[in-house]
């Protein structure tokens, strides 16, 4: 039975573009070769997740490595909601950047949906948004000078430098 699995993964493996698919397929590959735990080292995981990919490669086939929908609450805003949002906040003041209080107004006026700070957050870094926030204060520092400084550089969020792939 193994020796079957072995041999369909390594056809499907061939025609897999899918990344992770194709990682689940070698891992059923691996699997039927050489002892689970082995297998397990090999990739970094537990034996017990090579043989949950195993089991379901049997019973569903290729499209049983596809990762299921998990059940949650749907989000409140749309897609398109969400994109024209996101390009809002990475395209208007860019230089001097968003509070997370103001992001949360502009959610709230665009779409009517009024989030928490905390999901607000959630938010931004799902959209690839950087928290920025000032440094700590030099210790000798004239009083007045360190005012100037925070009422200019509150923290803000801005566009990060590296691409996360979060849309």
């Amino acid at each position: 039975m193994l020796v079957n699995t072995a041999a369909k993964a390594k056809r499907a493996l061939q025609s897999a573009k899918d990344p992770t698919i194709r990682e689940r397929l070698l891992m059923i590959k691996a699997g039927c070769d050489k002892p689970l735990r082995q297998a397990a080292a090999d990739f970094g995981c537990t034996h017990g997740k090579i043989d949950f990919w195993i089991k379901r490669f049997e019973k569903d086939g290729l499209h049983g490595l596809k990762t299921k929908r998990r059940p949650g609450r749907p989000p409140k805003i749309t897609e398109e909601q969400s994109a024209s949002l996101k390009h809002a906040v990475t395209k208007k003041n860019v230089r001097q950047g968003w509070r997370t209080k103001h992001v949360r107004e502009l959610i709230r006026k665009e779409t009517g949906v009024k989030y928490t700070q905390r999901h607000t957050i959630r938010i931004l870094q799902k959209w690839g948004l950087t928290r920025v926030t000032p440094r700590p204060r030099y210790a000798h520092s004239q009083e007045r000078l360190r005012r100037e400084f925070l009422k200019k550089t509150r923290p803000t969020w801005h566009a990060s430098t590296k691409q996360n792939g979060a849309s």
